[in-house]
Formats: C-alpha cells, sequence, structure tokens
C-alpha cells in the first residue's frame, strides 16, 4: 500500500520580484509525499497565482487526484492528463521514493559527475539604483548571468544600470508583454542593447511575430512561456521564432526537461533550466538537470537567496556556485509543518524503483 498526501504551502519572498505580468510577492507550492510504510519520497511543484500557461494549485489538485484514481503503473504512464505538471509531481515523489530505496541521489542517478553547479540571477522591474544594487549582490554570490524583466512601460534605465553595472550576460525577460503592433519603438530600445538575448518578447501565442523579429535582430530570441512541450519547441525551431529556450521542469516533468533540452540542443537552439521560485526541493532538482548539461546556466540557485523561509532549508551557493544534492533523494525533505492538507489518497500497487 502506498499512501499519497498532497500539502500546499504558500512561500513568501523575501523581497518582491516585479515582472510585467506581475509582483511576485508569494509562491503557492505543493509537496506530494508518497509512503510505503518503509520510506517516504517527496516532489515539489509551484503553482501560478494567476490564469496563464502554468496551473494553479486547484487546478493541480484536481488533476493529481484524477490521476491517483488510476492504477499505479497507468498513471505513471498517462500522457492525457489536463495538468502535465500533475503528472510530473507523481512521478517525481515516485522517483524519490525510488532513489530513497537504492540510496542514491537524483544527480547520481543522472549520471551528474560534479558536486556543484553554476548558476543564473533575476532581477525584477524597479528604480536602477535598486536594480544596479540587486544585479550587483547576485554576482558577487557567483551569477554567471542575469535576466532583467522589463515592460512597455518600464523603459530601459534599470536594464542599463545593469549592464552598465556587471561585466557577466545580461538578458531582458519581457514576459511576454510586447505587442509588434503598439510597442516597437521600445523593442527596438531593447535591441539596441547588447542583450544576451531577449526573452518572450510577445504572448506565447505569437510566434510568427517571434520569428519577424529574430529576422530583423542580432540580438537572440529567447522563449519561455512558449515552450511548454517538444511540439511547441520544435515549431519554434521551424519559423525561426528563437535561438534559446526556458525549459521549466515543471511543465514537462524531470525526465521530459532532459527530453527537451536534448531536443532544443538537436535543432540548434541553446537552453537552460528554468525556475518559478521554488523551495529547496524544487530547486534541488533544477540544479541537477542543469549540470547534466553545461549550455547556459539555469535558475537553480538556493531559495535562501529570495525566499522569506525555505521549507527544505537547501544549503546556499559556496565558493560562487550552487551546492548539489548529493544524499539521497531528488532532494531535502519539507517541513510541512502549518502546511494544508489537500489530498490524501491511498494505492494498493506499490511503487516501483523509477531511476
Amino acid at each position: 500500500m502506498t499512501t499519497f498526501t498532497l500539502y500546499q504551502a504558500t512561500l513568501e519572498l523575501a523581497t518582491s520580484v516585479v515582472a510585467a505580468d506581475r509582483a511576485h510577492d508569494v509562491r503557492p507550492t505543493l509537496f506530494l509525499r508518497a509512503s510505503d510504510g518503509a520510506l517516504e519520497g517527496w516532489s515539489e511543484c509551484p503553482a501560478a497565482v494567476a490564469r496563464g500557461v502554468d496551473p494553479s494549485a486547484d487546478e493541480l489538485v484536481g488533476a493529481l487526484g484524477a490521476l491517483l484514481d488510476l492504477d499505479l503503473d497507468v498513471a505513471r504512464r498517462a500522457v492525457d492528463t489536463p495538468s502535465p505538471a500533475a503528472r510530473g509531481l507523481l512521478g517525481a515523489a515516485l522517483l524519490d521514493l525510488g532513489l530513497r530505496h537504492e540510496q542514491q541521489s537524483l544527480a547520481a542517478a543522472l549520471g551528474v559527475a560534479s558536486s556543484d553547479v553554476g548558476f543564473a540571477g533575476v532581477v525584477g522591474i524597479q528604480a536602477p539604483d535598486l536594480a544596479r544594487e540587486r544585479a550587483l549582490a547576485l554576482v558577487a554570490l557567483g551569477a554567471s548571468r542575469l535576466r532583467v524583466k522589463v515592460s512597455p512601460l518600464a523603459g530601459t534605465e534599470a536594464l542599463t544600470a545593469v549592464l552598465d553595472a556587471v561585466d557577466v550576460p545580461v538578458a531582458a525577460d519581457a514576459n511576454g508583454s510586447f505587442t509588434p503592433e503598439a510597442d516597437q519603438h521600445g523593442i527596438d530600445e531593447l535591441l539596441a542593447l547588447p542583450l544576451a538575448w531577449l526573452e518572450q518578447p510577445f504572448a506565447p501565442g505569437r510566434l510568427e511575430d517571434s520569428a519577424a523579429l529574430a529576422s530583423t535582430t542580432t540580438v537572440p530570441i529567447g522563449l519561455d512561456e512558449s515552450a511548454t512541450s517538444l511540439q511547441a519547441i520544435r515549431e519554434a525551431a521551424r519559423l525561426g521564432a528563437a535561438s534559446v529556450i526556458c525549459v521549466k521542469p515543471m511543465r514537462f516533468g524531470i525526465h521530459g526537461a532532459l527530453r527537451a533540452r536534448r531536443e532544443a540542443g538537436r535543432l540548434g537552439m541553446r537552453s537552460y533550466v528554468g525556475g518559478y521560485f521554488e523551495a529547496g526541493l524544487g530547486r534541488a532538482v533544477l540544479g541537477a538537470l542543469s549540470a547534466l548539461d553545461g549550455d547556459l546556466d539555469g535558475d537553480v540557485v538556493a531559495p535562501c537567496t529570495y525566499l522569506a523561509t525555505d521549507p527544505c532549508a537547501l544549503a546556499g551557493p559556496s565558493g560562487g556556485r550552487q551546492p548539489l544534492h548529493v544524499t539521497p533523494g531528488c532532494g531535502p525533505i519539507p517541513d510541512v509543518t502549518g502546511m494544508i492538507v489537500r489530498l490524501e489518497r491511498d494505492a494498493s500497487e506499490p511503487p516501483r524503483p523509477q531511476s
């Protein structure tokens, strides 16, 4: 018998990170425990706070409940769930349980040889002096690249201040906030800067517009919200809509994220592992996935650098690198004290090791 318990936490950011679409002050996050009586496996999936590409906590709870109504072996292979994130949450908990039985870390199971990994940093929309201060702090920690949030209303002053202050590559992340019809001047201002790339300039459904923009500039175009499946990545490559892809494991699952990065590379695009203000368990998974491919450092720095409190207490960066989780399992087990129980379910088939 395997017992599943789903917990919901509200993670508070130490400092608000303002993006074009919203201010990130809190992050709803779900933790799934799979207990077989001997050991527990855990997984984490952050949830969206507003309707968009990624599912809300309620949507994840509903989709996970539907999966757990299936035979576990069927649920592991299910491809028609309304939420790939729910399938990834279930698969990661079973994977973690299997790894703990085998006394193996995720990094070791994936074949990662290093004990740490490089990381990138994120700077929100804010006054130029504050953006500069945050950028310098991230680079002092060891960030090898920065991604600065931008919007049609934000201008380029803060972005320029960051570019002038640091000597690491800087990308501008628009979160789909520009339109080619109304914001061409703002786009031109961004593309005049020495950017590593411009990420998600247009809404996810406007790949043709991204392709048209890419054909007129030497600044690489990146995609995040548009990169939701292998099919979407292939379509972006076919159109020439991007040369950089942000792969978020919450959209693909752990092994799906590896396939997505390999596919992006096969199609001639660079990729990095993207974060969603996870707690330490989720960030440990992202770190292992990022370490497997040295293409571009990902959003893998520990939550102690952006959350008020990390319920998983993942160790922070040391010597300019983010240490990987190297003890059994995918990452540190969360302290669920005070969290809301959203779902409890028993399954009759014991999970098999997934590594």
